[in-house]
């Protein structure tokens, strides 16, 4: 509910009853749940670089097992899809999560403002997980669960566990405790002490008719009406609290005076809804009557997803995304905390994201809501996979359906829409254990898409590859309880980082990981698992990843793992490295004999002197022998220039270029060095560097403008004149690597 001081009040004028929690059932909302558990943990849970899943385990297990000890029985209901007349409020709190994800990355450790949160992006997933592995009874409703908790509650006879004040507007018949004030940590001898709040008491102090709570919730602000009256009814009150307080007291204020005399319920509500508008000079609106309405008698929420998705959502085996997808064609894409500088981390699985819209609305577009520079933006999305066509996505679809009834499993359809989408082939992970199955392809996946820059002061891309396995295997390990020195050393890191500046490019790559994840994870439920789903809560853990990022502290590290860990890094590494690896071929002359992009499967070959006909001879062998490459990327140097006009380049140019297409779908050049042998040679390498770098779009080919980046900055090529420094060849290396990573 959006009367964020009600509580307050109730606090304030003592409307609860202390009680003792024990051997009880307890209806849960739990977003409300997980949302509190994350942000009130102590100590506090990382909320800067991707979330702390196995510290949030940890807590979630912790409050289940309080209430096991008391004797309490959870029943736990999650929130489903928001409707429609609800997208507006979305927006805004989405706007709202923007600034406080900016603020977090802008803050020290622990030092953004109280109630300045952002939840990571795989905490309900992990929630989830965690509910299903203790057995903890659940329902993920398709709509909002208000309702169906209200229900539930009053059913088992028993109170709601809730953050939300709306259950003081409701009428649970055991009222409603308030997370605050479930001190669960404090239990003794098996109780829990708590605050027990009801709407008869809360009626009975500002002799308010129950049946006009809904109104007072429409008119004092929820998500789907405020009354805006320009300080009316706070003007009316008497309360010396605040502005907001002196509001909500005014409002009940003016509802209990209100003559409701022989008015069956209904009456008395669009009585005193029609007085409160006229009361501040407003008109008769539809939209409070419909927010009236939601608390009175709400309506179940309808979808048109197929039964059998359904249920499977309602079981948590299917996000619960696809109701937004298929019944209003949206996406919220939720806020992360990431480098602002650089593009949305969700950029990195948009393929994903197209494919499990394809399987859910065919070749419809879905409105997705994300991060533009600083701004919450939308921008319509087209829901076909690259390569496997429409009518495809529609047969995976229909025989699932057919599949779920029957418990005829089409495998291998299934697996071959999630290798598509994540551009991998499963076959190759037959000899690792099934828990690194998924993470291994979204791990190759993010190494293809990964938008990187490579400079000095930054971490190897390939090294924050290499360590995020190594976290993976670590992770599934750590059910073993081996207290061996790698285990010591991974929690003292841990804890350091926790202190550690933020880095914002090392805080981007590993977003960018988490929502290829988390949309793999949702895009292989949608197709009934062809690969086994892994412990998300053992996955990740966004502080020790980021202390990891110092390369020097990862070797360390890596040597202090042994026996069956150390065994399982290497076969991993291995497997990750031919799953992930592009081949690809830099040829030119001897400019590149310091050269090393440090990118795996990279051929690097040049000759003292090579002109453009040199190297395309050098091609036509290695296609003799039936070699292809993902990519080639020629040098061109002055060697051609020094002999030849311009006029009489450019064919020579074009005839290796076009060689070099028949063994590669990518080609690129990389441009001649500014060289300064005499001035003649320097108008013509210019002109040359110019026609080239015009030339090269044009004809779909990438170009690596290395003059302009030589000719800005001093002692990056030898007194020779001809080849590049030290410093100069670690610089053609980063651009060689940011091309080959494109």
């Amino acid at each position: 509910m959006g009367i964020s001081k009600l509580q307050r009040m109730i606090d304030d004028l003592c409307f609860c009853e202390e009680v003792k929690v024990e051997k009880t059932s307890l209806i849960i909302d739990g977003a409300a749940l997980y949302y509190c558990l994350y942000y009130n943990s102590d100590p506090k849970l990382d909320q800067r670089c991707g979330g702390d899943y196995p510290g949030f385990k940890d807590d979630v297990c912790k409050f289940f097992e309080a209430l096991k000890d008391c004797e309490v029985t959870p029943y736990i209901f999650l929130d489903g899809a928001a409707g429609s007349e609800k997208q507006k409020t979305l927006h805004s709190r989405l706007k709202r999560r923007l600034e406080n994800a900016k603020t977090i990355a802008e803050s020290e450790p622990d030092a953004a403002p109280q109630g300045c949160n952002v939840l990571p992006p795989l905490v309900k997933d992990v929630f989830i997980e965690i509910l299903k592995e203790k057995d903890i009874e659940f329902k993920q409703c398709l709509g909002e669960a208000d309702p169906e908790v209200v229900s539930a509650a009053n059913q088992k006879q028993c109170a709601v566990l809730s953050h939300d004040a709306d259950f003081c507007i409701y009428d649970v018949n055991k009222g409603f405790l308030h997370l605050d004030n479930f001190e669960w940590k404090r239990k003794k001898d098996g109780k829990i002490p708590a605050k027990l709040y009801t709407r008869s008491k809360f009626c009975e102090h500002f002799k308010l008719d129950p049946a006009l709570m809904p109104v007072f919730a429409s008119i004092a602000g929820n998500d789907y009406s405020i009354l805006k009256d320009n300080g009316t009814f706070a003007n009316e009150s008497s309360s010396s609290g605040e502005y907001r307080i002196k509001r909500l007291d005014g409002i009940l204020r003016f509802l209990s005076k209100v003559n409701l005399h022989g008015l069956n319920d209904s009456q008395k509500r669009e009585r005193a809804l029609s007085q409160a508008l006229s009361h501040v000079g407003k008109e008769e609106n539809q939209t409070f009557k419909l927010s009236i309405q939601k608390y009175v008698q709400p309506e179940k929420t309808s979808s048109e997803l197929p039964s059998w998705v359904s249920k499977k959502v309602e079981r948590g085996e299917i996000t619960t995304f696809v109701i937004s997808v298929v019944d209003q064609k949206t996406m919220m894409l939720p806020v992360l905390v990431e480098d602002f500088s650089q593009h949305s981390s969700y950029t990195a699985a948009y393929p994903i994201r197209q494919y499990f819209y394809g399987l859910l609305i065919g070749g419809q577009m879905c409105t997705e809501y994300d991060r533009d520079r600083e701004e919450i933006k939308d921008k319509r999305v087209p829901s076909i996979g690259k390569q496997l066509q429409l009518e495809h996505l529609h047969k995976v679809l229909s025989i699932l359906s057919v599949w779920y009834l029957s418990v005829q499993a089409p495998e291998g359809l299934r697996r071959r829409v999630f290798e598509e989408a994540l551009q991998v082939q499963t076959s190759a992970l037959e000899n690792i254990p099934d828990q690194l199955k998924l993470p291994v392809c979204v791990t190759v996946f993010w190494f293809k898409r990964l938008q990187h820059h490579p400079k000095p002061e930054t971490v190897h891309l390939f090294s924050l590859i290499t360590l995020l396995v190594t976290l993976v295997i670590r992770l599934l390990l750590f059910s073993l309880l081996i207290k061996d020195e790698f285990e010591r050393k991974m929690k003292t890191l841990k804890d350091a980082a926790i202190r550690r500046k933020w880095q914002p490019r090392v805080a981007h790559a590993f977003s960018q990981w988490l929502c290829c994840m988390r949309q793999s994870l949702h895009l292989n439920q949608l197709l009934c698992s062809p690969l086994p789903e892994p412990q998300c809560a053992r996955l990740y853990c966004g502080p020790l990843l980021h202390r990891l990022a110092d390369e020097e502290t990862f070797e360390k590290l890596l040597k202090t793992l042994r026996g069956k860990k150390k065994k399982l890094y290497q076969d991993l590494k291995t497997i990750f490295h031919l799953l992930a690896r592009k081949k690809t071929l830099v040829i030119g002359d001897s400019v590149l004999k310091d050269v090393d992009p440090e990118i795996p499967a990279t051929t690097l070959t040049y000759r003292s002197g090579a002109t453009a006909g040199d190297i395309e001879a050098k091609l036509k062998l290695l296609a003799q022998d039936e070699h292809r490459f993902d990519k080639i990327v020629i040098h061109v140097s002055n060697n051609d220039i020094q002999n030849h006009q311009l006029e009489v380049i450019k064919p020579k140019i074009e005839s290796v270029c076009n060689f070099a297409k028949t063994m590669s779908d990518s080609v690129g050049f990389s441009g001649p060095l500014p060289s300064r042998t005499n001035a003649h040679i320097i108008r013509s390498l210019s002109s040359f560097n110019c026609w080239l770098s015009n030339w090269c779009p044009e004809n779909n080919v990438g170009f690596i403008n290395n003059w302009k980046m030589f000719g800005l900055k001093p002692g990056l090529i030898e007194s020779n004149h001809i080849y590049p420094t030290r410093e100069g060849a670690d610089l053609i290396s980063r651009k060689l690597a940011k091309f080959i990573l494109s």
